[in-house]
């Protein structure tokens, strides 16, 4: 497979994995990237040209170039992340919320300054700012970064460079200290307790001075650097459109085996384009009347 053939693979949505262009462009590592690096770069310059549910090439090449370690990525990744309100979700989807603290810390050139912007910039989305929050300990795991580094970052975001007004990027540093652990720290997570600047709905003081006291560094061995981009993807629900079956449910020895009758034979139809339902929100009330913020609510599954 050649790599015009293999990005032409990747780049719209059809509802399967494409197993067969990953490991090609895995195998053609050093003739891709240039081409990975280009699509990066475009959707940082116009992320909205991308925040389509049919364009698919940007988010395979975020995780591409996080496996190979290629540091050219990190600017434009973190301008592409940069973009205002719900942009990011459109782009990215749940990545943005789960997964770009692996892709950043994967990326990373050793200049926290980026990496730091973003969490300060109060017009970028919330959740992408607790993911680069967290992109901290990917660096403190990946030994990249030192533990009193981020220890000092993190209680200057306390101290004023986070912007004390209630956000989920609050959420994000709370929920990092916890798992850093940084006990030294307790006061400060105390204190945005208080002012209410965390929404305790989804994070309680009483579980993070738990864990802060247990002080388990075992916390933080979810933040892994990305080395199999194919693991990391082809779980997606995206690419599922059916339920996966519990491997641990064994069939019922009752009910006897019948194999499953062949379809017959059809010519050759294209997939239909793939079609989202009507988007709700992040800042609309969330439709399970709990009345919250979708964002802040199913927005968060």
């Amino acid at each position: 497979m050649t790599v015009p053939e293999i990005l032409k693979e990747l780049e719209p949505y059809t509802g399967r994995f494409p197993r067969e262009a990953m490991e090609a462009a895995i195998e053609q590592r050093e003739a891709i990237t240039p081409e990975l690096l280009s699509v990066v770069e475009a959707a940082a310059a116009d992320p909205l040209s991308f925040a389509k549910p049919s364009r698919m090439l940007h988010l395979f090449a975020l995780f591409l170039l996080a496996q190979f370690r290629e540091k050219r990525a990190y600017p434009p990744i973190v301008r592409m992340f940069s973009a205002p309100g719900d942009t990011s979700y459109d782009l990215a989807g749940e990545t943005a919320a789960d997964g770009l603290d692996r892709i950043l810390g994967s990326v990373y050139d050793g200049n926290p300054a980026l990496l730091q912007g973003l969490v300060e910039n109060d017009d970028a989305d919330e959740f992408v700012r607790a993911s680069a929050i967290h992109a901290f300990l990917v660096l403190l795991n990946s030994s990249q970064i030192a533990r009193d580094e981020v220890v000092d970052y993190f209680r200057s975001l306390f101290h004023g460079k986070l912007k004390r007004t209630g956000s989920y990027a609050w959420n994000g540093l709370v929920c990092a200290v916890a798992n850093l652990p940084a006990p030294e720290l307790l006061g400060e997570v105390q204190r945005a307790f208080d002012d209410n600047l965390v929404d305790d709905s989804a994070d309680r003081l009483a579980d993070i001075e738990g864990d802060l006291a247990a002080a388990d560094p075992q916390r933080r061995q979810r933040y892994k650097l990305i080395t199999n981009a194919i693991d990391d993807m082809e779980w997606w629900v995206a690419f599922h459109p059916e339920p996966i079956p519990d491997p641990e449910e064994a069939p019922d020895p009752q009910v006897p085996f019948e194999p499953p009758t062949p379809p017959a034979p059809v010519s050759y139809e294209p997939p239909q384009p793939f079609i989202r339902e009507p988007k709700i929100g992040r800042n609309d009330p969330c439709p399970c009347g709990s009345g919250k913020k979708y964002k802040k609510c199913c927005g968060t599954i």
